[in-house]
């Protein structure tokens, strides 16, 4: 693709040389992406307000939509993106969709009437037995790109969990961002990195294979500077990038996950920023509406964090699951990327890293608002109260790298 080109191609793999691009964990992105400048990005959420705006999107594609997706269940919210997606194919649309095999295992009869409808439907990594060890990787990924020009990813997937009220609990407090710009085509690489190394779950449907056109972004859409960040079976771009931002921070780390169990690396990096003076803070959810192993692992340190200055504040109103890093006024990292075993060493996770100072500020607005919206943890919370809390604790700590 040639920055003054006016058309992209998105071709769909000849017949004949399919065979070439079946999964294959070795076919990598082995060069990290670069900064890609004059970009938009506009945070969506919380609440529903990012699925409406992301099913308008596919509703009115007209060459192509790209949809990488952990989560997925047969519910409202479900229903609403298989119909889009059903519904585009049958314009003309050229649909392919990448569904993990564990997290859309509730809604595999929408997925299949994807399919059905003409769609290349593929499963991120089945169930075999004679590769059953590698069952425990998962694509985390939320990536849906439109016409080339437009994308969205974030930490929700097609569920009530983030818009209404799923199980009589609130909804779960995410956001998703939407992107315009050069970027754009970086998210269209990473699919299709990941949508090749995977088999169709249908048939190729008849007729002749077509190189589609699809318009390409404008280069200059907004001043915000942004890198991909690559995630497994590629390289896992999102430790070193933050561990640097972190041992250069001057002024504030400001972290915003549903599950907060770094590796010991990161854990003496922030100590060290906080020794340092740097304003270092986490927020991530109360024990009402987090799972309880988790959260206990979480606060079988809280004693040693609040000692080496790192403020901890628990979300109380909803599930908090938005994932977010600001690091002073030159890094904010949004995506799908938790602060877990899972996230560092198993799943295929995908982020932005943006760069500009004005997008960083106001990526860090809207963790403030959060901050804000939370409960301070003292001394008293990280108290131990009697033996059971302490065997739970303990019990959950040990068991933290498969949380």
């Amino acid at each position: 693709m040639s920055a003054g080109s006016d058309q992209l191609s998105v071709p769909r793999a000849p017949r004949g040389v399919r065979d070439v691009f079946r999964r294959r964990l070795g076919r990598r992105i082995r060069n990290a992406f670069t900064v890609a400048e004059g970009n938009s990005i506009e945070p969506l959420g919380p609440g529903s307000a990012f699925f409406t705006r992301m099913a308008s999107a596919i509703d009115a594609a007209c060459v192509a939509v790209d949809v990488e997706m952990y989560l997925w269940h047969d519910d409202e919210v479900g229903h609403l993106f298989g119909d889009a997606l059903v519904n585009a194919v049958r314009r003309g649309v050229r649909v392919r969709l990448l569904v993990d095999a564990q997290g859309a295992r509730d809604a595999m009869g929408l997925v299949n009437d994807v399919g059905a409808a003409g769609a290349d439907v593929r499963v991120f990594n089945p169930f075999r037995l004679r590769v059953w060890s590698r069952y425990i990787h998962r694509t985390h990924k939320k990536i849906v790109v439109v016409d080339g020009c437009v994308a969205y990813t974030g930490g929700a997937g097609f569920s009530l969990h983030f818009s209404g009220s799923k199980g009589g609990e609130h909804p779960w407090h995410d956001r998703m961002y939407e992107i315009r710009g050069p970027v754009v085509a970086h998210l269209e690489a990473a699919f299709e990195a990941d949508f090749w190394r995977w088999d169709p779950r249908c048939a190729p449907c008849d007729g002749p294979d077509v190189t589609i056109p699809v318009p390409q972004a404008p280069l200059q859409l907004g001043g915000s500077q942004i890198r991909l960040l690559r995630g497994w079976p590629d390289a896992r771009d999102f430790r070193p990038v933050l561990l640097e931002a972190i041992r250069a921070a001057s002024v504030r780390i400001w972290i915003g996950t549903p599950y907060f169990l770094p590796p010991h690396s990161v854990r003496k990096a922030l100590y060290q920023a906080a020794a340092r003076g740097v304003d270092v803070r986490v927020i991530h959810p109360s024990l009402s509406h987090a799972n309880s192993i988790l959260y206990h692992a979480v606060r079988a340190r809280y004693g040693r964090y609040l000692r080496l200055r790192v403020q901890l504040h628990e979300y109380e109103s909803a599930f908090y699951h938005a994932k977010t890093l600001v690091v002073d006024r030159t890094l904010a990292v949004v995506g799908s990327s938790n602060f877990d075993s899972w996230s560092w060493k198993r799943n295929a996770e995908i982020d932005l890293a943006i760069t500009d100072a004005p997008t960083v500020d106001r990526i860090a607005a809207l963790l403030d608002a959060d901050w804000a919206s939370s409960r301070p943890i003292t001394s008293e919370d990280a108290r131990i109260r009697s033996f059971i809390a302490s065997l739970r604790q303990r019990f959950s700590e040990s068991i933290e790298d498969w949380l």
